[in-house]
């Protein structure tokens, strides 16, 4: 299957994935109160920034050396399976213990019981990740997908019926169920359970590689989350905790639709340096890279264009304090996608450590900046200092990936396609807009978009054809 195959049929999941997640947020934004609201998020933030110990490690490693290695599958998944199994032990244990300094740390003791029931999160989504990963090291995307859209179903239908009743602790426990059935489901599917174990693999270049995962991630996804940290603590108000996570809601569209792209080509990138064919690798990232920004830059500017409506149609009025603050983060949350990309794409190319250095950078200067300017600008704040951090880090992922691949990112073609954005942003920021004309006014804007990149030759015959092929049932081979 192509790479612009397998990126529509896991985009398709995440694009039903994404429409339950917003359904879950609309529901709990009307049936929660502001304050339940931003506990509920804050503490879902706490159990998946955790969760980077266990659902980014060990599995990323297994499915890079399942797909270097597809004659060694078996063995490979043994061992992982036992070193995943003590380290989410390990992990799930430490949460659970440290819930009163968490709490203490955040100025609130009340979330201690919630964030001893969230520890259950962690190794139900473990279970999970194992298994999709797995699934992605065999370039068995399409059942990635049944994956996704098992857990989004389950996901959803637990969570509005569980926290109709019991509230916060309701949608928390619908937090894990929805990975435990995914798992059930995934491990039935395994055909390759009965098969024999043949040769052997080192724990070492497992443990080396997940371990070298495991440091980016736990700085990417402390980056991520130290803005709604540090509102909780600095501002202690529920409120604004809830004001915000509508922002990260929102805003983090782009990067829920197109960072999937970085799954895909970590098997991708990591089999074809296993080849020697690093020019190969070179042309793939500098089209896919092309396309997602492409893709990328009329879907941030719309959501700054359509904020008001988008907010309004979504949740009640009062989130509509937050406008300004989405505005800004969307911007980052750009950034951000294609700064994960490219991360993914060095861990493919075994750069993990460039990787984790990046991150890191970004978490020290994402801390620094919302150290400064929350106390100033509250929520606009936070939204600011990721954006500037995001957009540093996007810049330095390009650098690195430039030297270690040569040029791959043509500068005459961003500056078509940002002038294209600018023209179509300007256009319609002075539009009257209303909750019931905005949708037909974001499909107009794409259109208007892509008629300026098409009058500017940016976009032509031989994309469009590209794109028909994508979406064509002829299969072609990977």
């Amino acid at each position: 299957m192509s790479l612009a195959k397998s990126f529509v049929i896991i985009n398709l999941a995440e694009l039903f994935f994404m429409a339950s997640s917003y359904l879950i947020h609309i529901y709990l934004g009307r049936v929660f109160t502001t304050e339940q609201y931003g506990r509920y998020n804050l503490i879902i933030m706490l159990s998946t920034m955790t969760i980077v110990f266990i659902g980014d490690g060990i599995p990323k490693a297994l499915a890079k050396y399942i797909s270097q290695y597809p004659n060694r599958e078996k063995i490979i998944k043994r061992k992982a399976a036992i070193a995943q199994s003590l380290l989410v032990g390990l992990v799930s244990i430490t949460y659970l213990g440290m819930a009163p300094l968490i709490a203490d740390f955040l100025n609130d003791p009340t979330l201690i019981p919630l964030l001893r029931l969230s520890a259950l999160i962690i190794p139900a989504f473990a279970a999970a990740s194992f298994y999709n990963n797995y699934f992605n090291g065999l370039k068995n995307f399409k059942m990635q997908a049944v994956q996704k859209t098992i857990r989004s179903l389950s996901r959803l239908i637990a969570i509005l019926a569980l926290a109709y009743y019991l509230k916060v602790e309701g949608a928390i426990a619908g937090y894990i169920i929805a990975p435990t059935l995914v798992f059930i489901f995934a491990f039935y599917m395994d055909k390759n359970r009965g098969n024999k174990i043949k040769g052997d693999f080192s724990y070492k270049r497992l443990l080396t590689f997940g371990l070298g995962v495991i440091f980016f991630m736990l700085a990417f996804k402390f980056m991520t989350s130290i803005d709604m940290l540090l509102i909780k603590r600095i501002i202690n108000d529920d409120y604004w905790a809830g004001m915000y996570a509508m922002t990260i809601v929102i805003g983090q569209i782009p990067f829920y639709f197109f960072s999937n792209l970085a799954f895909i080509m970590l098997p991708t990138i990591s089999n074809l340096i296993q080849r020697k064919t690093k020019e190969e690798a070179r042309q793939i990232i500098a089209k896919s890279m092309r396309y997602i920004i492409v893709f990328m830059v009329p879907t941030v500017l719309s959501i700054i264009v359509f904020s008001r409506q988008i907010i309004d149609l979504l949740y009640p009025d009062e989130y509509l304090n937050s406008e300004q603050a989405l505005r800004i983060f969307v911007v980052g949350s750009g950034a951000l996608t294609l700064f994960f990309i490219s991360t993914f794409i060095l861990n493919g190319s075994n750069n993990v450590q460039k990787s984790a250095y990046l991150g890191w950078t970004g978490l020290i200067l994402n801390v620094l900046l919302n150290l400064i300017f929350i106390p100033n600008y509250g929520i606009s704040g936070a939204a600011l200092a990721t954006t500037i951090t995001s957009i540093t880090l996007m810049t330095l992922s390009f650098v690195v990936l430039h030297n270690e691949f040569g040029v791959f990112l043509n500068f005459k073609s961003i500056c078509k396609i940002l002038t294209a954005g600018i023209l179509s942003f300007l256009i319609f920021e002075n539009f009257s807009k209303n909750i019931y004309t905005f949708i037909f006014q974001g499909m107009a804007f794409f259109m208007v978009y892509f008629l300026i990149l098409t009058l500017i030759k940016e976009f032509d015959n031989n994309d469009i054809t590209r794109l028909k092929t994508v979406f064509s049932r002829k299969k072609t081979k990977s």
